[in-house]
C-alpha cells in the first residue's frame, strides 16, 4: 500500500507493507502488532482462521503472520486457502509447534517462512524482512 508521508521539510509517497496477524492469543497478537507498527508496517488482526480469511480477501495484505493452532480452520488450512486464492501474498507461520513435521507441512501448504514461539523482536523483524524481500 502507498501512503502519503509529510514532514516539516518534504512530502513524499512511501510504500507501507500491509500485514495481517492471525493468532488466537490476544497477548501474542498485541505484541506482534506493536513490533510491526513500531517498525513502519500497517497491521491488522484476526483471532480465528475464518476471520483471517475474510480479512485477507478484503485487505489483500502483503504478508499474513499465521499461527497453526487456531479455533475453526487450522493455520495450515488458512495458508493453503490464502495461497490458492492470492499466490502473491506471503505467509509466515509463527507457532509454538516446532517439530520437523510442522515445518514440512507449512512448506507443503505454501508458507514462505516459519518462526517458532517464543521469538525475539529481532528474529521476527529479520524473518519478515527476508520474506518481503
Amino acid at each position: 500500500m502507498i501512503k502519503w508521508k509529510t514532514s516539516w521539510t518534504k512530502c513524499e509517497w512511501v510504500w507501507v507493507n500491509r500485514v495481517l496477524v492471525v493468532d488466537d492469543e490476544p497477548d501474542v497478537r498485541s505484541l506482534i502488532y506493536a513490533i510491526l507498527v513500531g517498525n513502519g508496517f500497517e497491521v491488522f488482526q484476526a483471532c480465528s482462521g475464518e476471520e483471517g480469511l475474510v480479512l485477507a480477501s478484503r485487505l489483500h495484505p502483503d504478508l499474513v503472520v499465521l499461527d497453526i493452532v487456531l479455533p475453526g480452520l487450522s493455520g495450515f488450512e488458512v495458508c493453503r486457502l490464502v495461497k490458492g486464492k492470492y499466490p502473491d501474498v506471503k505467509v509466515l507461520i509463527l507457532s509454538a509447534l516446532d517439530r520437523d513435521v510442522d515445518h514440512k507441512y507449512a512448506m507443503n501448504y505454501g508458507a514462505d517462512g516459519f518462526l517458532s514461539k517464543p521469538f525475539s523482536v529481532d528474529g521476527l523483524l529479520e524473518t519478515v524482512d527476508s520474506i518481503l524481500g
